[in-house]
């Protein structure tokens, strides 16, 4: 089915206007800048009909990755009473990857709606949009880290995209660290270790069954030289033969200021597909080519030789018998790669080429 990117034209962005003004009247939102209670239990009011999580990565500087998600319930199942878990993913510099994800009971589950401070079983998080102290307990994998941001606090716009004419689902997102430092201890099998390393963190909420309207997405960030680049692409499903929509988001920033957040210009390319691991096979490209420009100004981020961290099946069995009807041939699968990546700007009075690493994710959801 064919695919099509939203026009940059006047309308459109007149548009796009009228839904950021609507979207940050039902949020609450005053302006720009994010405030500590948007990393605080958004869903609080509507729990059993809405998801949410808090994610937190690491590239370490030793080679190692981690990653941590704190999860009021699975994505793919909305509508019900609270399962948290947390999941943990950790690959070691040889590319051994250890993963854990284990459901525990409603009561293990406690947050603010102040700012950011999650408990789940022994598992917390608390931070103020600067600073972090993240620990983590899982049976395999145990972590006491602290988290300190590098640049300004984001979120697009209001930071919610709409699924309907009457703006009742959505999916919500803000990021309170962009781009930041980590350090403390990582213990796996019982070898604990000191850690330094870039840090990621944002936080997602939603009340609508994700692959209900969305076929795919390819979500990533980076931190190269005084750059930080945030960037996504949701794909709708098609709707009545109508086709399926792009729905793009970026950020670049240096550590002082952000250079854009126009996310209408922004372009994806793919190429060089191979299949992946079994039991799925579900493929992945080799080279993303992304590409933005706007007047005079444009940029250029292309990654290449992705080495995957993870591969995960997200089939949900929790969901409704008239959810696993309606969507009998779904088999969501998510990937997490670690990659190169060549960045190129000319935005903002910067003119600079820089090269790096990016993590970034392919989540299929059919």
């Amino acid at each position: 089915m064919h695919a099509f990117d939203l026009p940059d034209t006047p309308e459109m962005r007149a548009k796009v206007a009228e839904d950021g003004a609507y979207g940050m009247k039902l949020l609450g939102l005053r302006g720009p800048e994010v405030q500590p209670w948007e990393d605080g239990f958004r869903t609080h009011d509507i729990a059993d009909h809405a998801f949410e999580w808090w994610y937190f990565d690491m590239q370490l500087d030793d080679g190692s990755t981690l990653v941590a998600t704190f999860n009021t319930k699975p994505a793919a199942a909305a509508d019900g009473p609270l399962e948290p878990s947390v999941l943990i993913i950790h690959r070691d510099t040889e590319g051994n990857s250890t993963r854990e994800n284990t459901p525990l009971p409603a009561s293990a589950f406690s947050s603010s709606t102040d700012g950011c401070d999650v408990t789940i079983g022994d598992s917390h998080v608390k931070g103020d949009l600067a600073r972090y102290e993240l620990t983590i307990r899982g049976d395999k994998v145990q972590a006491d880290l602290v988290i300190e941001r590098g640049c300004p606090s984001w979120r697009p716009g209001a930071g919610v995209t709409f699924f309907d004419h009457a703006k009742k689902h959505f999916l919500a997102w803000v990021v309170p660290v962009p781009s930041g430092t980590a350090s403390g201890s990582v213990t796996v099998g019982g070898d604990t270790r000191q850690v330094t390393g870039a840090a990621y963190h944002d936080h997602n909420w939603g009340n609508w069954q994700m692959n209900a309207g969305l076929d795919h997405w390819y979500w990533g960030r980076a931190h190269i030289g005084d750059y930080t680049v945030v960037y996504a692409r949701l794909t709708s499903r098609g709707i009545l033969g109508a086709g399926q929509i792009h729905l793009p988001t970026v950020m670049l920033a240096t550590s002082e200021r952000l250079l854009t957040d126009d996310w209408l210009p922004l372009r994806l390319a793919t190429s060089g597909d191979v299949p992946g691991p079994s039991p799925e096979h579900q493929p992945y490209p080799t080279a993303l080519e992304w590409t933005w420009a706007h007047g005079d100004e444009h940029f250029r981020m292309s990654v290449s030789n992705p080495r995957l961290i993870e591969s995960l099946d997200m089939g949900d069995q929790h969901a409704s018998w008239r959810h696993r009807l309606l969507h009998a041939g779904d088999h969501p699968w998510y990937y997490d790669f670690t990659a190169d990546m060549e960045l190129d700007i000319h935005v903002g009075g910067v003119d600079d080429t820089v090269r790096g690493q990016t993590l970034y994710e392919k989540m299929m959801l059919r």
